[in-house]
């Protein structure tokens, strides 16, 4: 898989995230699914968490900064009211940033680099084998999140953004 197919993909699934975030509020980003789960709002500042490591993998830098992505990264706690996190508006505004850094690297990758193994620090399932079998990997992982997204959106009395 080339960079370029790897882009592609990427910008498939951000369609969809901005489709499934389209006219969500704050308030309606923290409804949190009973009896349990992780509100919106966690779920795609998670997803946030992701690309940073996909940024990392293409030579970038994290778009999230240290307490920032505490909330966020797997295993945290769920958000609860009154926790000190990002609004819906910020998150959406790093979504965007991710992006635009995520596809100019990805586009810039040459084959060697997608082949060469995952660096030993971030080696760990499933963030293993070459650094391109990751980066595929973290895209399963980003289509996961995005279908609770929609689930989210529709728990927030929502309609369905993607017929």
């Amino acid at each position: 898989m080339t960079g370029n197919e790897l882009a592609a993909m990427y910008e498939f699934s951000y369609g969809a995230i901005k489709r499934n975030l389209d006219g969500v509020t704050n308030e309606e980003s923290l409804v949190t699914p009973d009896p349990g789960g992780n509100c919106l709002n966690w779920v795609l500042g998670h997803m946030l968490v992701a690309r940073d490591m996909l940024l990392t993998l293409t030579g970038g830098a994290p778009i999230l900064k240290g307490e920032q992505a505490e909330h966020y990264r797997r295993g945290s706690n769920p958000i609860q009211a009154g926790d000190n996190v990002l609004d819906i508006g910020t998150l959406r505004g790093l979504l965007d940033d991710s992006q635009q850094r995520l596809i100019a690297a990805l586009a810039a990758m040459p084959a060697e680099d997608l082949a060469a193994p995952v660096p030993e620090q971030f080696r760990r399932p499933p963030l293993t084998g070459s650094v391109g079998d990751a980066l595929v990997r973290l895209h399963y992982h980003e289509g996961y999140h995005n279908g609770q997204i929609g689930l989210l959106r529709r728990l927030a009395g929502k309609p369905g953004a993607i017929a």
